[in-house]
């Protein structure tokens, strides 16, 4: 009880404590120094704000139709032959890395692929430019394994051009 009375003694004897505060936003805390630079690679500075002339159009547009015809980086849209697809979280991986072992010493001359794109463990084969030749190899493929021949298909994709 003495305690309490000698609180409200303080309290009552104490001057006013201003209560004050000064709001600042975070535009406001950011524009407030001398200088805002904000440092950007030139790489994407010049992505964010491209410059061109009309040349330049020009030139991007033909480049545009090119790219249909002959591959960008080594790569272009394909043909693989997939010959494994499980989502299962506990086998699938291991299936399908010991399908590409295999394949992969059965057939040398192509190049296997194992991917995971979730929640699928995908074995693909192969980079081929038409779909002719991915059904060729699926073909030589099924006959090499019978047992892998249910879930041989042909499937579009990103594929390796090595001219």
């Amino acid at each position: 009880m003495k305690s309490i009375a000698f609180t409200l003694m303080l309290l009552a004897s104490a001057s006013p404590i201003k209560a004050e505060t000064e709001v600042v936003t975070i535009v406001d805390h950011i524009t407030s120094g001398n200088s805002n630079a904000i440092n950007q690679p030139e790489k994407l500075l010049k992505r964010l704000l491209p410059v061109t002339t009309p040349v330049e159009d020009e030139t991007k547009d033909r480049e545009k139709e090119d790219q249909t015809t002959r591959p960008v980086n080594g790569r272009m849209a394909g043909y693989r032959v997939q010959v494994f697809s499980d989502n299962n979280a506990r086998t699938a991986k291991n299936e399908a890395r010991s399908k590409q072992r295999v394949i992969s010493s059965r057939f040398p001359n192509y190049q296997t692929y194992v991917m995971y794109t979730s929640p699928y463990w995908r074995l693909k084969v192969g980079d081929f430019k038409t779909q002719k030749e991915a059904n060729a190899a699926a073909d030589e493929l099924r006959k090499a394994f019978p047992s892998y021949s249910k879930e041989i298909r042909v499937v579009r994709d990103r594929v390796n051009i090595h001219e």
